[in-house]
């Protein structure tokens, strides 16, 4: 059993807008794609760099404005309650309200051309709480109404946003919604209807994600990383299995304890329910009726990334769990499998993981029953059991072991693929690979270390040092951007924390290997998403856990604001995550 590498921020952790009239989007077919591009002006970035910052609050660069947009709570529709600064909200307010833990985002333009980089939709992931913060009582009462709010306070938001007069708003609209632990679901691909994932009851619960793509269709995918969290049991003399052990599940020392309170929970009592989460969730923005859809296909990995592209007409996606690298290769071209009645895009292909030699060349490996590593006598019973079981199944095969690989991201021009690696002896690192012959289903590919943290890249003052990269997004431009949680460095790193500072977000340029800083985060936070507007004019970023535990510090029901009060900076209130919306002030193009 691979061992779990980079701590993540609860491991670490444990040792708004005004609302507008209601309006129904018009919506343009199946596949709504930016019709326009952002302007060529390079990627290198000729912005002036911030420094690195310890202040609560979020430092940008000189002309440019950042402002926040959904933070934790803000109600979705008129007549839904405000955010109670005691954090004393129910589960049915806070199912009705924007969720907590703001990770992976994605923006989806509602028109073409110049009107989608005005009017789209948020889709918004939730997967990771402090209840300390979320509880008036700061958690201390193990009761079945924390646990329901919890489940609610977990999961997607899709919210329609709109930029009128230089600011964007969130609008009262129908496609407002919340998916969270109790939405009802679907499972699709070949273990849909399997032994495995039968408990007599439907699929019900979405817990949110880091990983974050939009598919070629305009659908919106996101992981389930947040499945250890949400398991556990009460019952004497239980063990976790080695399969359950290798996704992180156990007892529930750890876990929010929901287990106590909701039966589906409890491993003892309904091992086959966790079996249910961890896959990739299809998420349909533009129709509220679509259950989320989860591909077995794609296998069970409980990822913490993805992005999507295309090989002759197939869509692949690149994902990555606490320790490897994945790609999912589609078996049909995406038009072909929406226009028939057959499977779906993501219903048949096959789940590939990475090995990388030390030599610069790497090889995808196939996750395919039979083949060596994935037999019978190799503990595999079927193909079924392959994909159930992805993440023992890619140690079983000789994957290259990681420390913390984060979300990935697929340049728009050139096709080279980077992703970031959070942990290790100096802090992590940026790797870039090459697809074989530029086709992003080859087997083979050539990697390199595109940037290493806590090493200035490029020349000058504008250099920065970071640390603890979590993710990449690359936008139309061909700006690279790097987010950083430095809070998953723990308390042991203290020299490491004063030179990089609160957590940031970082621009480079994939031709020169120029890092310069552009965004700084409040104290207690992690940077863990960036969407961009099609015009590029526009660049979303999530704030999650502002407040939590930093420096030995931590909040306490006495005093949620001992780390942090962000963003409101209420006397009485509580830090709340957010989205910063950041735009130039003459309107230009982010990063320049």
């Amino acid at each position: 059993m691979a061992p779990e590498h980079g701590p993540n921020r609860r491991q670490v952790l444990r040792g708004g807008a005004g609302l507008g009239v209601l309006t129904t989007a018009a919506l343009f077919g199946d596949a709504l794609r930016p019709a326009l591009a952002a302007p060529d002006t390079g990627s290198a970035p000729t912005f002036t760099g911030v420094p690195v910052a310890h202040a609560d609050g979020v430092t940008v660069p000189p002309g440019y404005t950042a402002r926040v947009l959904l933070p934790w709570g803000a109600p979705l529709h008129r007549g839904v309650s405000a955010w109670r600064p005691d954090a004393s909200d129910t589960a049915t307010e806070a199912a009705r309200q924007v969720g907590t833990g703001h990770s992976g985002l994605r923006y989806v333009p509602l028109h073409p051309g110049r009107d989608g980089g005005r009017r789209g939709l948020l889709v918004l992931n939730h997967s990771w709480l402090d209840p300390v913060l979320l509880h008036a009582d700061g958690g201390r009462s193990a009761t079945a109404a924390r646990t329901a709010k919890e489940m609610a306070s977990l999961g997607v938001t899709v919210a329609r946003v709109e930029l009128t007069d230089g600011r964007w708003r969130v609008i009262d609209d129908e496609l407002n919604r919340r998916l969270t632990a109790t939405s009802p679901t679907t499972l699709s691909g070949p273990l849909a209807g399997h032994r495995s994932l039968e408990t007599g009851t439907d699929p019900t619960g979405v817990i949110g994600g880091t990983a974050h793509a939009t598919t070629p269709w305009g659908t919106c995918l996101t992981g389930e990383d947040a499945l250890a969290n949400v398991f556990g049991t009460q019952t004497e003399g239980w063990n976790a299995t080695e399969s359950q052990r290798r996704y992180g599940l156990g007892a529930g020392e750890d876990s929010y304890g929901w287990h106590a309170h909701e039966d589906r929970f409890d491993l003892a009592g309904e091992p086959n329910e966790a079996h249910r989460f961890g896959w990739t969730v299809e998420i349909d923005p533009l129709d509220p009726s679509a259950a989320p859809v989860k591909h077995t296909a794609m296998g069970r990995l409980a990822h913490g990334g993805a992005a999507v592209s295309e090989s002759r007409g197939r869509a692949v996606v690149y994902m990555s769990d606490p320790t490897h690298l994945y790609k999912f290769v589609a078996e049909r071209p995406w038009r072909e499998a929406r226009n028939g009645r057959g499977p779906g895009p993501l219903d048949e292909g096959v789940l590939h993981v990475a090995r990388l030699g030390s030599d610069g060349l790497g090889t995808w490996l196939p996750l395919i029953h039979g083949r060596t590593g994935l037999t019978p006598r190799d503990g595999f019973t079927d193909q079924a059991d392959v994909l159930l079981r992805a993440r023992e199944a890619a140690d079983s095969v000789g994957a290259t072991e990681l420390r913390g690989p984060g979300t990935p991201a697929v340049h728009p021009e050139t096709g080279t693929v980077y992703c970031t690696e959070a942990s290790g002896e100096e802090g992590g690192r940026v790797l870039s690979w090459t697809e074989g012959a530029s086709d992003h289903g080859a087997t083979l590919f050539s990697w390199q270390e595109f940037a290493r943290a806590g090493t200035p890249s490029g020349q000058g003052r504008e250099a920065a040092v970071f640390a603890a990269p979590g993710g990449v997004h690359c936008g139309e431009d061909g700006r690279l951007w790097i987010r950083t949680d430095v809070v998953r460095l723990g308390d042991t790193s203290e020299g490491a924390r004063e030179q990089v500072g609160n957590s940031a977000l970082l621009c480079a340029d994939p031709e020169s290997g120029e890092v310069r800083r552009f965004l700084t985060g409040p104290r207690g936070c992690g940077i863990a998403g960036t969407a961009s507007s099609p015009d590029q004019r526009t660049l979303f970023v999530t704030v999650q856990g502002p407040g939590s535990a930093v420096d030995r510090l931590a909040p306490t029901v006495e005093d949620p604001r001992a780390v942090s009060n962000w963003p409101g900076f209420d006397p009485v209130g509580r830090p709340r995550c957010g989205v910063v919306v950041v735009r130039k002030d003459d309107g230009g193009i982010i990063g320049t």
